[in-house]
């Protein structure tokens, strides 16, 4: 019998998600309520009311009118308290015992599967329930299973937040790039820094851009050559003199008056005479950190100088 009311109450409170039980308290609870507000309403009428208004009268009528007053109030007062105890007790007693039947008849009658519980509660069936495969219960999964798939859910949910992130910064790095090599949606292209990279009139000649820095890679080898040997003309150049001379002597003007005639000379044909002997003579200004520079350029294509060999070779054929 325990069983079959187990079951009962369990698929009622499922049915209703509540027990039984808590939407009887909820109405004697609501009851009781009311009776302490109509207890406490008729407290307050009666104190309200004048001792002559509920019968009360002076003891002795020869006593002062404060005494015969103060008198009536408090004989009121304790007839008040008094009634009000016994009002209160009827109350709830009379509540008490009409709603342990109503608790008992709506328990049998109206919040019950039926009269033939054990038979008809093992065939109800709600409506969650409809088109499920109870036949394979055993392979549900255990607590623990449960517990660990949230758990992956969670970390999953977590990595996609993570993703989601990653995505925009990329995408606001994207729309950075855009801007700086100046693409077609772009208004201005002369703002744009890199919009000659992408510029199809740099080309020139009808090469692409693809051509143009394939050849590019293939002169590398031939600077670095170029480089190695300025370098060295570089380390040479300041010990070509020898030993120190002394500035004041007869060699010394003389060297110096024909460096500057020279200098002169070379000027007049526009040949910068401080690089006429380097770089084969070509007169152009390469100075020190230019050729640095070039030098530092090379390196960074360093990785690239077996593909340039090869490009060289196939220009060449």
């Amino acid at each position: 019998m325990a069983n079959t009311n187990q079951m009962s109450t369990a698929l009622l409170t499922e049915h209703f998600r509540y027990t039984p039980l808590t939407l009887l308290d909820d109405i004697i609870n609501t009851v009781n309520e009311l009776v302490f507000r109509a207890v406490n309403a008729v407290e307050e009428g009666l104190n309200n009311a004048p001792p002559e208004s509920l019968g009360f009268k002076a003891a002795s009528p020869d006593a002062p009118p404060e005494s015969q007053r103060d008198a009536m109030q408090e004989a009121k007062q304790m007839e008040i308290d008094n009634g009000i105890v016994k009002l209160e007790s009827l109350l709830n007693a009379t509540v008490d015992k009409d709603f342990d039947k109503f608790e008992i008849y709506t328990l049998r009658n109206i919040l019950a599967v039926g009269h033939d519980k054990e038979q008809l509660a093992g065939w109800v069936q709600l409506d969650h329930y409809k088109n499920l495969d109870l036949s394979r219960a055993e392979d549900a999964p255990t607590p623990e299973q449960v517990q660990l798939q949230r758990r992956k859910l969670h970390e999953t949910t977590k990595l996609n937040t993570m993703l989601k992130a990653e995505e925009a910064r990329n995408a606001a790095v994207l729309e950075q790039l855009r801007s700086l090599m100046g693409t077609d949606s772009t208004p201005d292209l002369s703002n744009s820094p890199f919009a000659f990279l992408t510029s199809s009139q740099q080309a020139g000649s009808g090469q692409t851009q693809n051509q143009n820095v394939q050849y590019a890679i293939s002169q590398l080898p031939a600077l670095r050559q170029h480089l190695a040997l300025l370098k060295d003309s570089l380390q040479t150049l300041p010990n070509a003199r020898g030993k120190e001379e002394d500035e004041d002597s007869v060699e010394a003007k003389r060297r110096r008056y024909i460096d500057s005639q020279s200098r002169k000379a070379l000027q007049r044909r526009g040949v910068e005479p401080d690089n006429a002997s380097v770089a084969g003579g070509t007169g152009r200004r390469v100075g020190r950190e230019e050729v640095e520079g070039i030098e530092a350029v090379v390196q960074a294509f360093g990785g690239a100088e077996g593909a340039s060999r090869r490009d060289d070779d196939e220009m060449e054929e």
